[in-house]
């Protein structure tokens, strides 16, 4: 997973459009993940939050902060070489924390959504993720992501 390229975010990731929040990987390694997403102004979101003055939910920033994590347990457990399931491990979102929200995202912006691994105890893992516009941080805190257990149904 050295080279992990844009075209593994649908393989790594269960999540589909509309509620796919990176769109590009721009790098993986030792457990660390940057990628990015480009807000359009179009966004189906946006139309309601806020009418004559869009920005992006928090809630928002969250979910992309965890699929960027998702990402980075994925990458962890092969680096790792942690034995796992042939098909692609699923993290599902279990514990938020310490979360701040620093500046607001508009459309236009490029997200740029970085997530590291920082424990592993197995099911869980503790990431600590940002999200920045431009070079300032505009979302933080940690995650705990869990990995599934059986199969989904």
């Amino acid at each position: 997973m050295e080279n992990l390229l844009s075209k593994d975010i649908r393989r790594l990731l269960p999540h589909r459009e509309p509620f796919l929040f990176i769109d590009k990987i721009i790098s993986a390694e030792e457990g660390v993940v940057t990628a990015s997403k480009y807000i359009k102004k179009d966004e189906e979101y946006l139309k309601g939050h806020f009418p004559g003055n869009p920005l992006v939910p928090g809630v928002l920033l969250i979910e992309s902060m965890a699929q960027a994590s998702g990402l980075a347990c994925a990458l962890y457990m092969s680096e790792q070489k942690i034995p796992h399931r042939e098909s692609a491990e699923v993290y599902f979102l279990s514990r938020v924390s310490d979360v701040k929200f620093k500046r607001p995202v508009m459309p236009g912006d490029i997200l740029i959504i970085k997530s590291k691994i920082v424990e592993c105890f197995r099911p869980f893992f503790k990431a600590e993720a940002l999200c920045e516009v431009n070079g300032k941080i505009v979302a933080e805190g940690e995650l705990v992501l869990t990995e599934r257990q059986g199969g989904m149904t």
